[in-house]
């Protein structure tokens, strides 16, 4: 079946871009073998270099994996914290990143304020599904989220969802929504802790947190998730690769 491609992008994106519009739809599951680059060109009438390099793209940006002489494979699920986490205060190459456990507080219905509003491409005001939730590392509170969701994407996510998914959201997103992140931006500042935060985290009212705020993408840049996230770093420090 041939595809219709935007015209304005250099061609390998323009085919980057159908891939990705295809592993939105669930052609492809993640492990799931992609056909061949011979098969893809006469698909999507390009050259195999032009696959290639579309390709390598979207193998750097970890959608796919490519195993010797078997072929290219969708990835796995980009987690919420497969690039970022927890480490044990100091800098130390050989410490592993810990493990977050999340501990969903509320799934509800919003509107979008205007630095949402702003940074989602929605109007101010407009319909969005507001999460709150605690982030443990061994049982220990050690930051607070809210994530905001566009409405019209997310019609019908709820708490139920969540929970059966196991708090995992990225997954959640592209298996039930039909909505892939495949890259994050995040901007970082240091915050004292209002009451709110302070009391969720269990430390005092202006103690030092580290403030996270992210935008999630889905293809051709289109922003699908505005976080903000309040991190105690008294014993750990957050880490991105």
């Amino acid at each position: 079946m041939k595809h219709a491609a935007p015209r304005r992008a250099p061609l390998y994106q323009q085919v980057k871009i159908l891939l990705l519009e295809a592993l939105e739809s669930g052609e492809w599951l993640q492990n799931d073998v992609l056909p061949s680059e011979f098969e893809l060109a006469a698909r999507f009438e390009v050259s195999q270099g032009t696959v290639r390099k579309a390709l390598d793209e979207l193998v750097t940006e970890r959608v796919l994996y490519r195993r010797q002489g078997k072929g290219t494979f969708v990835a796995a699920y980009l987690d919420e914290w497969d690039r970022a986490g927890f480490v044990l205060s100091g800098f130390n190459r050989t410490q592993e990143v810990e493990k977050v456990q999340p501990e969903l507080l509320t799934c509800m219905r919003a509107n979008a304020s205007e630095e949402v509003s702003e940074a989602l491409g929605v109007r101010r005001g407009a319909p969005v599904v507001f999460v709150k939730r605690l982030l443990r590392l061994n049982g220990r509170v050690m930051a607070m989220d809210d994530v905001v969701l566009p409405g019209d994407l997310f019609d019908g996510l709820d708490s139920r969802k969540i929970r059966q998914n196991g708090g995992a959201l990225y997954e959640l997103y592209h298996r039930v929504f039909g909505v892939r992140v495949v890259r994050t931006r995040e901007q970082l500042r240091a915050e004292p802790a209002a009451s709110d935060e302070a009391r969720l985290l269990g430390v005092d009212k202006g103690s030092p947190l580290l403030c996270v705020t992210r935008v999630a993408y889905a293809a051709e840049d289109k922003p699908v998730e505005w976080r903000r996230s309040w991190i105690n770093t008294e014993q750990h420090a957050y880490s991105s690769t």
